[in-house]
């Protein structure tokens, strides 16, 4: 009661000046089909007041619009909170119930009890939390049993009887339904395996593509929810839906048994519509066994090899009401997939733009290439004309031979048989336009056979199909090829995801476990990511076998697990497993929710006990190592610099004692820190005995992960810390300054030397312009990442591993960095690369509690440097010294005369600290 008091009388004298907006549900603003009961609210805060806390909150949720309007809330009241929290704020009201939306609001206060306006009204509405919240039956073409799950192993064999042909192409059903009375709201809620599309009276429901989202279909499967209010009509209303095969029904043979995995039947689909009248009544439109079946113009799907379209099998009109389907069959009521169906509020995949054909040239008698300008993922809309049967092939790839043709077996090595190929089969009806639904190729250049005509740019249009991820990041400096550099990652990074991040979009099409971790903060930095992530936390604890090894792609058929015999797979690591660990550090570091460790927290200490029973007296020797570093054999991709079991080992004490911190943060019986922070200790001691010279301070010949990894991650004794520092600077100037250092030391390496006074030598690493390194492989912004940094080593031009540095530009030449004693960016650090002798550099990066700016001009003689601090939020400043001369001035006036800048005392690194509160400050640069 003081409290309000306090706020009434501080509210009477000063205008209110703060409200919160951006108010988000599990990070997602307006979320519908929210499948948490206890969703974490999250807001930013909007003002211009310098130096502005939240020292207190309110939450108002209710079942109705109006009761806001009224500052009541029927579903929770939190009252007045006094805490400065304004993320993560755990709902605390009633049971929420199914399918219904819930409007919600905030205010705030700040420390000195000022209070804001309320915010404005947002709201999420639930999914279907229970088995029997649905009414809708799972229904597909043909019956077939769901086999138990997959046995653990590398190279399995399932045998199937019954399989036909016709089980690769797509399958199409309808119903016709008649509603009684007005709509006033409708809610679709869909799973469609292996990928559905949705229409309801001739137009699709949406703008998903290749949903749902892949995930390990014995443990979850994700449903997706539509408002459909303005579908549906009272009278006659005609639903349909076309369903693909994804990677539920994979019909193309691959390296990793996606074509034989157990969950793998016939395509298969549960809907239930929920209608609400105008009368308040509520009616469900569910699949059933009075929907019926029949195949269309898709004739054959695959993710991998493409599609089939056939234009004299087109059906029109089969989605719409009044079709005749009595030739139709019915379909038949199937067994479940093995997992929990469940929503998932990682973004969907959409066609997020087009790109025009830049030219077509004939390269021989009835060939043609057309070319988009730059590597991208999804398809192409081709527009033909021919005879009626005739066929015309279209083929996908990246690259061209010395002849100027296409290469049609470049990155086929993971594939058995057709390849990115698009069959279309005309109709003889003028020009015709085909466009597939369920594949996406890697490409830029498409061949062209079957035409009889040479056809024109304007006849293909790329379209752009990735998980859309918001934008979260800008970047821009006056070095063009930084600029090129942080365009190619953030192309790479889209191209790379779907539904997984870090997948390689064209050769493999799969999670490789430590690809997602190594790029994630690029992610992280760039965009919206938090909730891909989350996913990936989620599909990482899927796929976690009873042993607690965690095999190398997520989600996986049963590929990279352990051997039968007990054996561990080549294609494994305990950095890919493991990379389950730096997810977590990653997800806790950029939003500072303990619900992350608490949720990941099992599977944690469950693959840290497998690597114990792996481990010979604490030293662990399996297997990839530090993948495609500078080998100078350039036919080979396995480790060559650095021994496995250094890698190996370091990576088994850092989970060890990772793992010990985490049951300290979250306060679980002190014996389980105390046994995994003491293995820990014994790991540490174990590994330098085994590997580190202490007269030289080497612990791998000329191998920069070598030296890197153990500074990084706390293995070095302080008495040499200095010593070893010194090795892993001559292992850099052994390769003039270029990155030597493959996928476990890469990132820790460009990490560690910022952040231990050497800034300069990694800055010099970044911007080598030759071979071995990143600026290479950037010809333009409209360039690509490799996975090699050796420009004529092994792997994939078109990867997301090169894309790792993209963190950099962010981290450490913009500066902007979490606090790792306090997570989640409410404090964080703001430490200008300076040095780096740039003219101007400016970097922006959206946390959960607004845009973060450090931006600086160089010019003779002085120049200014610019930062944002959002609301609710306290940032430590760090320049070199000098950089602001002993009076320095900001926003034009003396800097002790803003009250929200105070200065830090010193480290005794010769480094100029401040505190700065919420605000945007100029400083004035000597």
């Amino acid at each position: 009661m003081a409290f309000l008091l306090a706020a009434v009388a501080a509210g009477a004298a000063a205008a209110r000046d703060a409200r919160p907006l951006g108010l988000t549900c599990n990070y997602a603003e307006e979320p519908l089909g929210m499948g948490d009961r206890r969703p974490s609210l999250g807001w930013r805060i909007d003002t211009g007041r310098p130096g502005y806390l939240q020292g207190a909150y309110r939450v108002l949720v209710a079942s109705d619009r109006k009761l806001l309007e009224a500052d009541r809330g029927d579903i929770w009241d939190s009252g007045v909170v006094r805490e400065g929290r304004s993320q993560h704020v755990k709902f605390g009201g009633v049971p929420l119930l199914p399918c219904c939306d819930y409007y919600w609001k905030v205010k705030v206060w700040d420390t000195d009890g000022a209070e804001s306006d309320w915010s404005p009204v947002a709201s999420w509405r639930t999914g279907l939390f229970d088995e029997f919240d649905w009414k809708g039956e799972w229904v597909s073409s043909r019956f077939a049993e769901v086999l138990p799950h997959r046995r653990y192993k590398s190279n399995r064999r399932t045998e199937r009887e019954n399989w036909f042909m016709e089980d690769s192409a797509a399958v199409y059903m309808r119903r016709q339904v008649e509603l009684p009375s007005p709509v006033r709201r409708a809610t679709a809620f869909i799973c469609g395996l292996g990928y559905y599309e949705l229409y309801i009276n001739g137009r699709k429901v949406g703008d998903r593509v290749l949903d749902p989202l892949f995930t390990d279909y014995d443990k979850r499967v994700v449903y997706a929810a539509y408002d459909v209010t303005d579908r549906l009509a009272a009278g006659s209303n005609a639903v349909g839906i076309v369903l693909g095969n994804g990677w539920y029904s994979s019909p193309t043979r691959d390296v990793f048994g996606m074509h034989d995995v157990n969950w793998r039947t016939p395509p298969k689909v549960r809907l239930n519509i929920v209608v609400e009248y105008e009368s308040g009544a509520r009616e469900v439109i569910a699949t059933d066994r009075t929907w019926r079946w029949g195949h269309g113009e898709i004739v054959y799907n695959s993710v991998r090899s493409g599609e089939t379209i056939d234009h004299t099998r087109t059906v029109h009109g089969w989605n719409e009401v009044g079709f005749r389907d009595s030739l139709w069959r019915p379909v038949c009521r199937v067994p479940a997939p093995l997992g929990r169906l469940t929503a998932d509020p990682m973004p969907p995949m959409r066609v997020t733009g087009e790109l025009p054909a830049e030219r077509v040239v004939r390269t021989s008698p009835g060939v043609y290439l057309v070319d988009f300008g730059e590597n991208l993922t999804g398809w192409v809309e081709a527009r033909v004309r021919g005879e009626r049967g005739q066929t015309v092939e279209l083929q996908f790839n990246e690259v061209l031979k010395a002849d100027g043709s296409l290469d049609t077996q470049n990155s086929t090595w993971h594939t058995r048989g057709r390849y990115q190929t698009g069959l279309l089969i005309l109709g003889g009806e003028g020009m015709e336009t085909f466009e597939p639904r369920f594949t996406y190729h890697g490409f830029r250049y498409m061949q062209v056979r079957g035409l009889t005509y040479e056809p024109s740019p304007e006849d293909f249009t790329a379209k752009c199909v990735h998980t859309d991820l918001p934008s979260a990041g800008t970047f821009h400096c006056s070095m063009p090829k930084l600029n090129e550099l942080n365009a190619a990652v953030r192309r790479t990074l889209l191209n790379s995801i779907h539904g997984i991040p870090g997948e390689e979009p064209t050769r493999e099409k799969m999670g490789w476990t430590l690809d997602a971790a190594v790029v994630m903060e690029s992610y992280l930095y760039n965009f919206d990511a938090l909730n891909a992530y989350k996913k990936a936390l989620r599909d990482f604890r899927d796929a976690q076998a009873p042993t607690g090894h965690i095999p190398s792609t997520v989600p996986s058929a049963g590929w990279g697990y352990v051997h039968e015999d007990g054996s561990l797979d080549y294609w494994d690591d305990p950095w890919w497993g493991g990379s389950i660990f730096l997810l977590t550090d990653k997800l806790y570091l950029h939003t500072g929710d303990v619900g992350v460790l608490e949720y990941a927290f099992p599977a944690l200490k469950a693959y840290v006990d497998f690597l114990t029973s792996t481990a010979r007296d604490h030293i662990v020797t399996w297997s990839l190592g530090d993948w495609l570093d500078l080998n100078p054999d350039t036919t080979s991709q396995a480790s060559n610099l650095t021994p496995v079991a250094q890698t190996s080992t370091a990576g088994y004490y850092w989970m060890s004692r990772r793992l010990a911190e985490y049951a300290e943060i979250l306060g679980y019986d002190r014996r389980l820190s105390e046994h995994y922070g003491a293995l820990a200790e014994r790991i540490r001691e174990r590994f330098n005995r085994e590997f580190l010279d202490p007269r030289t301070g080497i612990y791998a010949e000329n191998s920069q992960t070598a030296q890197a990894l153990p500074l990084a991650l706390g293995l070095v004794p302080d008495t040499l810390k200095a010593k070893v520092g010194q090795r892993l600077l001559d292992a850099i100037d052994l390769r003039d300054g270029h990155i030597s250092a493959g996928f476990i030391g890469g990132n820790f390496t460009m990490d560690y030397l910022p952040r231990s006074g050497r800034f300069d030598v990694a800055y010099r690493m970044l911007t080598r312009p030759e071979s071995p390194g990143w600026l290479h492989m950037v010809q333009s912004e409209r360039s690509t990442m490799s996975e090699s940094i050796n420009q004529n080593g092994p792997g994939s031009g078109h990867h997301p591993y090169g894309a790792y540095i993209g963190f950099w530009l962010y981290k450490y030449l913009g500066g902007i960095r979490p606090d790792e004693a306090k997570p989640g960016f409410r404090e964080f650090v703001i430490e200008p690369g300076l040095d780096s002798g740039l003219a101007e550099v400016s970097v922006g990066c959206r946390s959960l509690y607004g845009e973060i700016v450090s931006a600086w001009k160089r010019r003779d003689g002085g120049g200014t440097l610019t930062i944002r601090v959002p609301a609710n939020t306290v940032a430590e400043l760090i320049l070199p010294a000098g950089a602001v001369g002993r009076n320095p001035r900001v926003n034009g006036v003396r800097l002790r005369d803003i009250p929200s800048i105070a200065p830090i005392p010193s480290s005794g690194d010769g480094k100029i600290r401040y505190s700065v509160g919420s605000g945007t400050y100029e400083f004035e640069l000597r």
